[in-house]
């Protein structure tokens, strides 16, 4: 493969500047006012999807399709590769504006989505903490605002300055920039997305050309579908339903990915970078990290939301970050996890097959308290089972569910599950407390 060392991806975004931390003794300012905006919740699911379609579609082009498929490709030693046992890069999703004319364009947009991410290039776990889009920070040559507003107060160098003022986050490596619509063009890209829609959702926002309309059940959605989905917060849980949602579409996007009929909309898919993506790491790292973390599974993926309470800045609602944030961002982005079990990477659905009323409802608070992310609760197809039963596809990931119910010796079901890593039945032999 040729030496890709000394180019860039894709170039900087114009504007990029040095971080300075240097001016700290601007007073607070009223934030700016924020006008309804078309938003999009990129996160995590664009900067993985674009970055494997990427290197993926490269590599097709480099090598032919049957080097893409080739499952016996060395994986490069990345703590070498990069120098250093941790990489640290700050991904940003950007929103987009307007015109009088309904057109979008992205000149002065903010950042909606804004990620740390710490990967260990050694275990391979990838940690990510997820900032608020309106945490009330102090952004270097600006004074006080929410950290959205960095980003078009001096571009990403300006974020990552903000950011590793305010939260003591160590250096970032690199940065990652998406564009608005590369979640809904990958989607497009690869036909579609099998998603259970976990409830009904009816919601239109003219000016802000968002329309989102979908039944609860199994759908085969459409790029813009699929946005709408992940965006959906209207609802009484807000954005922790639609957080929960992302990480399912995540998840199914991921497994779509790693089937070896993706190699058919490489094409697009490499068209779709192009457009979308900014970063300024050198492509043959990009290339090497994508080598080397494409074992990585769902369980190594560590990830949360920075802490935050919700407040008010001259009348404007915002939030300020608790006092544990800094303490989560060192074990995130500094200590990491290791090899250690983290149930909070464990999505779990649970369905009352007992008949017990209550009892699928009261094993999610149980496993909640105990780190799980319960995605969806309700009722089994029947309720004649006497024993609860653990369905999902890593027998490993079950073996620690099944130690950590109050239930001995639940049944395992190795099988396929959809949305979820585990499944769980809940079944005669569970007694709510």
């Amino acid at each position: 493969m040729p030496d890709f060392d000394d180019t860039q991806f894709l170039p900087p975004l114009d504007g990029a500047e040095e971080p300075s931390t240097s001016d700290l003794g601007a007073p607070p300012r009223r934030p700016r006012s924020d006008r309804p905006r078309f938003r999009l919740l990129l996160a995590l699911l664009g900067g993985v999807i674009v970055l494997a379609a990427g290197l993926f579609a490269l590599h097709v082009r480099s090598h032919g399709l049957a080097g893409a498929l080739q499952p016996f490709l060395p994986k490069p030693d990345l703590a070498r590769v990069f120098g250093k046992p941790n990489l640290r890069v700050l991904v940003m999703g950007l929103d987009e504006n307007w015109s009088d004319k309904d057109e979008g364009f992205t000149a002065g947009a903010r950042t909606d989505t804004l990620l740390a991410v710490n990967v260990d290039l050694t275990s391979k776990q990838v940690n990510i903490v997820s900032i608020p889009r309106d945490l009330w920070v102090y952004i270097p040559k600006s004074g006080y605002g929410k950290v959205n507003e960095a980003f078009s107060d001096g571009g990403p160098l300006r974020t990552e300055a903000t950011v590793i003022k305010n939260l003591a986050t160590p250096p970032f490596d690199y940065y990652m920039v998406l564009k608005i619509d590369a979640t809904k063009n990958i989607v497009d890209a690869l036909g579609g997305l099998d998603v259970n829609v976990e409830k009904s959702m009816d919601y239109d926002d003219t000016w802000g050309h968002l329309h989102i309309h979908l039944k609860a059940g199994p759908a085969h959605l459409s790029g813009e579908q699929t946005v709408g989905y992940i965006r959906f917060r209207h609802d009484e849980e807000g954005d922790f339903g639609r957080m929960r949602r992302q990480r399912q579409v995540v998840q199914l996007l991921a497994r779509r990915l790693r089937d070896p009929s993706i190699a058919l909309h490489l094409p697009s898919l490499l068209g779709i970078v192009k457009d979308n993506v900014r970063m300024d790491m050198p492509f043959g790292k990009l290339y090497d990290l994508a080598l080397g973390l494409r074992d990585v599974t769902p369980q190594m993926v560590h990830s949360l939301q920075l802490p935050a309470d919700e407040g008010w800045i001259a009348g404007e609602s915002v939030l300020f970050a608790r006092d544990t944030a800094r303490s989560v961002v060192a074990k995130y982005l500094v200590a990491g996890f290791g090899s250690a079990f983290d149930p909070s990477t464990v999505h779990v659905r649970i369905e009352n097959g007992s008949g017990t009323p209550g009892a699928a409802s009261a094993m999610a608070l149980f496993l909640r308290q105990r780190g799980f992310d319960v995605v969806q609760t309700g009722n089994a197809k029947t309720f004649d089972n006497s024993t609860t039963t653990i369905k999902g596809h890593d027998q490993h990931v079950m073996g620690e569910v099944a130690k950590r119910l109050p239930i001995k010796n639940p049944k395992i079901a190795v099988g396929r599950v959809d949305g979820v890593d585990v499944d769980i039945v809940v079944g005669r032999d569970y007694r709510v407390q």
